[in-house]
């Protein structure tokens, strides 16, 4: 490197570090972080949140958690979370599932990943909170929060409908795998006829987010979160075989890990 391409990375270096300085000196108030107003050490907590998905493609996920947590550290805590996840099929997947019976060059298929749907969970985890700060929202207002990476794992029961395998196909043009009485409205259907399999398996977590504290004991989370497992789908299924009763297919080599990523809103109350 020469030496001034040398003093350009330097220069270049002093005035990233000065516009962090000055940024931080606009949003964090340097008292609130050496005094720490909301401190959550050596405190219990419970928290209610609600998790919406951050994008579907083939299943939605609306999840429904419960943590409990210990606060060892200002900055370090040990949190247990569990819930169930209200789970299904999305209009994609379903328009899929009925194109695919009637089409004659579909008669040996692989079935899609990412098609699990996730239902009870329970994951352990910790998390770190290295930042806090304050935000002044109006002249006579300020927010204090807390800014944290959580990392845990634990077990989770997943389903899976298949969208390829139907062992008994009802009307083949209109591509109908169930028992609805109304052939244009598959809500009227009590019963499908596809290939459903479940597990329980090993699930990680995790997520970044932000915790505003509303009072010494309440707080409001905001979090982005990732729920990775790993996915097994079938391939050369024969469709004809299928429908005759017969199973077909092989268990994919190399299946990957799905990611089910969600925006969640939370209640935290410390005791």
């Amino acid at each position: 490197m020469t030496p001034r391409i040398s003093f350009r990375f330097v220069s270049l270096a002093l005035v990233l570090s000065a516009l962090s300085a000055s940024a931080q000196q606009q949003v964090l108030d340097p008292a609130a972080v050496r005094h720490r107003l909301y401190s959550p050490e050596n405190r219990l907590e419970l928290s209610l949140a609600v998790g919406l998905p951050a994008r579907e493609y083939l299943t939605g996920h609306y999840n429904l958690n419960v943590g409990v947590a210990y606060n060892a550290l200002r900055t370090l805590g040990l949190e247990a979370r569990g819930g169930y996840a209200l789970s299904r099929h999305t209009g994609l997947a379903r328009s899929l599932s009925e194109s695919f019976l009637n089409r004659e060059d579909k008669r040996i298929t692989d079935e899609l990943s990412d098609m699990w749907e996730m239902g009870a969970h329970g994951v352990v985890g910790v998390r770190w909170a290295p930042i806090y700060g304050k935000l002044s929202l109006l002249s006579d207002a300020t927010a204090h929060f807390q800014a944290y990476l959580w990392a845990g794992g634990g077990l989770a029961s997943l389903r899976r409908e298949s969208i390829v395998q139907c062992s008994r196909v009802v009307d083949r043009a209109r591509g109908i795998c169930d028992n609805r009485t109304n052939p244009t409205d598959a809500s009227t259907a009590t019963e499908s006829y596809w290939r459903t399999d479940s597990r329980v398996a090993p699930v990680v977590s995790a997520a970044v987010g932000l915790r505003f504290f509303l009072t010494q004991r309440q707080a409001l989370r905001l979090e982005l979160r990732d729920w990775v497992f790993q996915d097994q789908f079938r391939v050369n299924v024969d469709r004809e075989r299928w429908e005759a009763g017969q199973e077909s297919g092989e268990p994919s080599p190399n299946p990957g890990f799905t990611h089910l990523v969600q925006f969640d809103l939370g209640y935290t109350f410390l005791f």
